[in-house]
């Protein structure tokens, strides 16, 4: 096992409740990669939540808030 922790090596999450002879080590490039799938997978939700149209209600309260602005000025 020690041959496998090398420097900057991790154990795997849960790894330390397990026997040292089940304990995975993982490579920060594994880790790199599922921040970039997760990373992603974030872009790709909140996209498509700003693509939405605004309602209508929220709209016609910005409208007001303007509105106050305008008159305040």
């Amino acid at each position: 096992m020690a041959d496998k922790m090398r420097e900057g090596a991790v154990l795997e999450q849960g790894a330390a409740d397990r026997p040292k002879e089940t304990r995975r080590v993982s490579k920060p490039q594994t880790h790199r990669a599922q921040q970039k799938a997760i990373t992603q997978g974030l872009r790709r939700f909140f996209d498509s939540v700003a693509s939405e149209p605004v309602p209508d209600e929220f709209m016609a309260l910005l409208h007001k808030i303007d509105g106050k602005k305008d008159a305040d000025a």
